[in-house]
């Protein structure tokens, strides 16, 4: 993919930060990249098109499903910036340390369902045994290899592949990297670990800190996840991290504009076809 972006040739550009903010909530993390990727609505809206279409592409095939169900807590933790730089919320850390407060959004898994027959080689396209599958719609023609899973998905992108509507995931991707090779969070690294060192601790990224830990040990998780965001707000590291995040990111949308401007038009592509599925 990195072959294909301008950000990957203008990669050692310096850049030149703004002002580091004072962040206390992780609602005040906003990676400008975020504003090239579909809101959550948007991915649930478009999930939704993308499975009703396999419903429609299995009946094809005389084969009747269910559409599949959303996990919204898997979406959330691939698309959720909210930890970009670590814990950073207090009342959660006081909570539950490391972990993650119960979310809002219910497991959508089928659960105790049975599968509805022929439909897993529906969806795959192969039977049980691997072999390809030998269903056939009304004209005679037999299931395409990846069955009706890789058809619904190829409709509901317009045929477009997932790297030209992703574009801004992958460029977060490269963000981070610069990011940690950048001298100024380095130094704000270096200046977090001072402060835990004071503690005895001997680390030198932040998120060596959760991965000490070992065993299911709660109390002692919340003990360090408490002093790992003390040292934190103690200097600034949020604050800088994200502000030298955001003036690569911006230089990243600034090589990138057209491919990210395109891909805000497959996503309108996408969202369209969605709504016309599920009418």
């Amino acid at each position: 993919m990195c072959v294909a972006l301008a950000g990957c040739a203008a990669g050692q550009n310096a850049i030149t930060p703004g002002p580091a903010p004072t962040i206390r909530s992780s609602t005040q993390i906003d990676p400008p990249l975020l504003a090239y990727l579909p809101t959550v609505d948007e991915l649930v809206l478009i999930d939704r098109g993308d499975a009703e279409l396999q419903v429609q592409c299995a009946a094809r095939y005389g084969v009747t499903i269910d559409p599949r169900l959303l996990d919204m807590n898997a979406l959330l933790d691939m698309y959720s910036q909210d930890r970009r730089y670590g814990i950073v919320n207090r009342d959660e850390v006081e909570q539950y340390g490391y972990g993650s407060p119960p979310s809002q959004y219910h497991s959508l898994e089928r659960g105790e369902d049975p599968e509805q027959p022929f439909e897993v080689e529906v969806l795959s396209g192969t039977t049980e045994d691997g072999s390809p599958s030998q269903l056939q719609d009304k004209d005679g023609n037999t299931l395409p290899e990846g069955g009706c899973g890789l058809i619904g998905s190829k409709e509901s992108s317009g045929g477009h592949k997932r790297s030209e509507w992703e574009i801004a995931y992958v460029l977060l991707g490269e963000a981070w990297d610069r990011l940690l090779a950048d001298p100024g969070f380095q130094a704000a690294e270096a200046d977090w670990a001072t402060c835990m060192s004071k503690s005895g601790y001997d680390f030198q990224h932040r998120w060596d800190a959760a991965n000490s830990l070992t065993g299911d040990d709660p109390e002692r998780s919340k003990d360090m996840a408490l002093l790992d965001l003390d040292c934190a707000e103690e200097t600034n590291y949020i604050g800088r991290a994200m502000a030298i995040d955001v003036a690569i990111q911006n230089q990243l949308i600034s090589d990138n504009e057209a491919s990210l401007r395109a891909a805000l038009d497959i996503q309108k592509e996408m969202l369209s076809i969605a709504k016309k599925a599920l009418k």
